[in-house]
């Protein structure tokens, strides 16, 4: 839950971190280990070798994986279907109406999959981006609730501040704003249990662009298509 959320953002005694760091590096035993992990949250790594290491805004969130092929894909999937917000009925809706919708080329259509199987059959990582930021709003909207267009509404804003390739200190104090609206309307709608790691995490994303610019410079994106490039060149 969010009761503690004014705890979340003091940042964590480097210096604490490195003497816990190499603490974890003198125990003599895994189960030693483990206990130190548990209790501290930190292992060693050859990084605290590095004088300019700083482990608290070093540690980069990845917004590929938390927004779009996590924090989309749990609104759409654990909240609206799974709970029964969206009927076979409307995924056929959706689908009839995403394929009314004209985009351009180079952004590439979402599969016609949204009504088959459970629903969203096999949609990426960038196809869950493009569904939440053309897609979502027009053959979604008058098919929700009240409660769930405002976390609709919130996670779309968020999504079209972040990933534009200029942010502004005023767009990411809206972004945040917004994500803290998110969550809490998530929690009070359907409960802690529905509140995923990823949902804390997203909490820290604009601390990160603030430290290292737009989503653009940081996400995952470019790396996993590097990846794919290599294997296919290696096959």
């Amino acid at each position: 839950g969010f009761s503690d959320m004014d705890s979340w953002f003091i940042e964590r005694d480097i210096k604490e971190i490195k003497k816990n760091a190499i603490a974890w590096k003198n125990c003599k035993i895994e189960e030693q280990c483990q206990t130190h992990v548990s209790e501290t949250l930190v292992r060693w790594s050859e990084m605290y070798c590095l004088l300019y290491f700083n482990p608290v805004h070093f540690l980069v969130i990845d917004p590929m994986h938390c927004l779009f092929l996590s924090i989309a894909r749990w609104i759409v999937i654990r909240l609206w279907i799974e709970e029964e917000k969206l009927s076979s009925q409307d995924l056929l809706l959706m689908q009839k109406r995403a394929n009314e919708i004209q985009v351009p080329a180079d952004i590439g259509r979402i599969p016609g999959k949204i009504s088959i199987g459970d629903g969203f059959s096999g949609f990426s990582t960038d196809q869950w981006k493009t569904f939440m930021l053309i897609y979502a709003t027009p053959i979604t909207w008058n098919l929700l609730k009240e409660t769930d267009q405002r976390i609709l509404a919130n996670f779309v804003r968020v999504c079209n501040i972040l990933v534009c390739r200029i942010v502004s200190i005023n767009g990411l104090k809206e972004a945040h704003t917004r994500l803290l609206a998110l969550v809490k309307e998530i929690e009070r709608e359907y409960g802690p249990k529905k509140i995923s790691p990823n949902l804390h995490l997203c909490l820290h994303l604009c601390k990160c662009s603030l430290d290292y610019g737009p989503l653009y410079a940081f996400w995952c994106f470019s790396t996993e298509r590097m990846n794919g490039l290599l294997g296919n060149f290696v096959r």
